[in-house]
Order: structure tokens, then sequence, then C-alpha cells
């Protein structure tokens, strides 16, 4: 284990690119909590604004992954930061506009595709299968402790600052994830895969990744709702940040320990594993009420239980997906976890805020999980020979 996490660590391009990826989390899980709290607006209506910027995030992803392919992601990455970090200004600039879901739209169409970028690398930086299963664990872990950051960092802008600053900050985070990465990695331009869409061997395959991966997303948004729900109901919503940051942690020592020996067992009965854990963990939020600490802890478990599926994912899409499509397929993977959170996030604030209540919300969450369950249940790659 720590042979494998050291070697990956001694590589300085791959972890200014996992730093990158961290800080462009950051700026993910500060947007909708900063949305959601923001002074003077309903949760209903700062959950659809933290929607509208989720779901054109998942258009920006993969036409940017797309671009990867024959542009070097260098200047794909650097395009994208400036130009998102220019629409969270405006957004800053200007709030309770009527143009801030038009504002919002454009940062998150034009948000950075770090993870895509970093992720397409790794087949290219390590040949031993070992060390792409540790990259994986640590890119997840990257990616989750940036995401625990951000909303304690929101939480606390949000409590102790004016409105504007959340977005100023947002922004210069955007704009130093996109130039550490842009400085880590090289100027070559990809060579041009030979034909313009995936194989029709592995589109199936390709489309239940996809499917799985936006479920499960679906539940984890909706704890973006769930918990301030929760915490308010208590009387403690400066809460929210921190009990939202043990699901990220909970994911980030999940990855840890997942990446960190093989598993004796077949993809699709660690994804099944996983998936009906993590069914179960969002059921039993339905009986944290009023209590903090149980959802802080239910929270963390809920984190734990579902990190290895985004591992399993990413590591059968080398098998699914032929390496030049390899950043634009993961740039579909992370459009469907980020529209999946939004739509989670959006469902669940229309729940909470129609009177539905947590327990509701913490159903449709266990349900979602359930029916990524039943997809997983046909195997998730096609095999090797028919490559």
């Amino acid at each position: 284990m720590t042979v494998v996490y050291r070697r990956l660590l001694a590589d300085r391009p791959f972890v200014i690119g996992v730093g990158a990826v961290a800080l462009s989390a950051v700026a993910l899980g500060m947007i909708p909590l900063s949305l959601i709290l923001s002074p003077g607006e309903s949760l209903a209506t700062g959950a659809v604004a933290a929607g509208a910027f989720g779901l054109a995030n998942a258009v920006g992803v993969p036409v940017q992954g797309a671009v990867m392919a024959r542009v070097s992601a260098r200047w794909v990455v650097s395009i994208g930061a400036g130009v998102s970090s220019s629409f969270m200004l405006l957004v800053a600039a200007s709030p309770g506009s009527t143009a801030q879901s038009v504002l919002l739209a454009g940062a998150g169409v034009s948000f950075p595709a770090l993870a895509a970028a970093l992720r397409a690398s790794i087949p290219r930086s390590f040949s031993e299968p070992a060390e792409r299963s540790g990259a994986y664990a640590l890119l997840s872990v990257a990616f989750q402790a940036g995401l625990a950051t951000g909303p304690v960092v929101a939480g606390l802008l949000v409590a102790s600052a004016p409105r504007q600053l959340d977005f100023v900050v947002v922004a210069a985070v955007i704009g130093a994830a996109g130039a550490l990465l842009a400085v880590s990695m090289g100027t070559t331009t990809p060579t041009p895969p030979a034909g313009s869409s995936l194989p029709l061997a592995g589109a199936a395959p390709f489309a239940r990744i996809v499917s799985i991966g936006g479920l499960v997303s679906v539940a984890t948004g909706s704890l973006t709702v769930i918990v301030p729900a929760v915490v308010e109901a208590a009387g403690r919503g400066e809460l929210a940040g921190p009990v939202l940051a043990c699901l990220a942690l909970g994911e980030a020592v999940g990855a840890l320990l997942f990446g960190a020996r093989p598993v004796p067992s077949s993809r699709r009965a660690q994804l099944l594993t996983a998936l009906a854990l993590t069914a179960g963990g969002y059921a039993t939020l339905v009986i944290a009420a009023d209590r903090i600490v149980l959802l802080a802890a239910l929270v963390f478990v809920v984190g734990g239980l579902s990190s290895p599926v985004a591992i399993v994912l990413s590591g059968a899409l080398d098998v699914v997906v032929p390496p030049p499509f390899i950043a634009s397929a993961y740039g579909v993977v992370v459009v469907a976890a980020v529209g999946g959170s939004a739509v989670g996030t959006s469902v669940a604030g229309l729940i909470v805020g129609s009177g539905g209540g947590v327990a509701a919300a913490a159903a449709v969450a266990a349900l979602a999980i359930s029916i990524a369950g039943v997809l997983s249940v046909r195997h998730v790659e096609r095999r090797t020979t028919s490559r």
C-alpha cells in the first residue's frame, strides 16, 4: 500500500494536478451552499440556482473533454478557468439580479474540466494496474477533500462576510486551480482519435457506467438540502457546512482504504456490495430528525460506503473506452455526477420546501441508489477479448 502511494506522490506533475483538482472541488463545494444559505433567498430558490450551475456544468465538461482529444488540455483548462472566473465575478457584482441564473449557467458551462484532464493522463503516466488503481483513489480523495473544504469555507463566509465575497473567493479558486493544472501539463497536442464516436461494442456498458454514477450523485445532491434542513430545524444553521463536510471526509477515507489494497472479487460484486450498503446508509437518514451529531455520523458513513463506486466505475472505463476517448468519456461521467447532484439538490429542495420533509427526501435518495444497484446487476464492462 505505502509503496504504491509513495511512487505516485513522487511524480511531481501528478501531485500538482491532484492539487489543482482539489482546488476546483473546493469551488464546486462552495457554490451550492453559498446559494442555498444566501441571505434573503429561500431554500427552494437557492436550490434551483445551484441546479442551474450544475446542469450547465454537465453540458460543458464533456464538450471540453472532446476538445482535449484534439487540443492540448493545458489550453482548454486555462481558457475555461478564465471564462468561468469572469462569470463568477459578474455574479458577485450583481446580487439578486434576474440575470443571476444566466451568469451561473455561463460559469458552469465554462468551469474547467480539471478532473477529466487529469483522469485521461493517468493511463499514460502509470502502466501498472496497482499504480492506476492508487492514482484513481488519490484523484477521488483530492476531489472529495476539496468538496469537504468547500462547504466549510462557504458556511464561514455566509456567516461572517458580505454575500458578494463568497463568489469573489470562488472566482479566485477557479483561476488558481486552472493555472496549477496548466503548469503541470505539457503542451503536446494529442493524437486525434481515428473515429468520431465511441465504438458500438462499448456503448451499452458505458451507458450503464454513466447511469449508475448519475443516480448515486442524485442521492449525494439531496444531502445539500437535507443537511441544512435538519440543522436549521435544530436551530444550528451555522453547522450545515461542517456536517456536509463529513460526507466528503467519509468518501476520502473510504477511497484511500479501498485503493490501498486490491479486493479479491469482480468489479460487479464490488459495485453491488457498495451500492447495497450505500442505499441502506441513506435510508437510515430518516432517523436523524434534529440530532446533529447523529446526522454527521450517518453522513460520514454514507460517504465511506459510497466511495468505492466512483473508483470501480473509473477503472471500468479503461476496459470499455479506447484511450483517445478517455477524456471525453470521463467528462460524460463527471457530467452525470454533477448533473445528477444538481437534480438531487433541486428535487430535494422542492420536496422539503413543499412540506414533504427530510424523511421523504432521504427516501428518494435511497431509491436512486437502489435503481443504480439494479443497473449494476449487468456487467459494467465488456470483455477484454472483444476489444
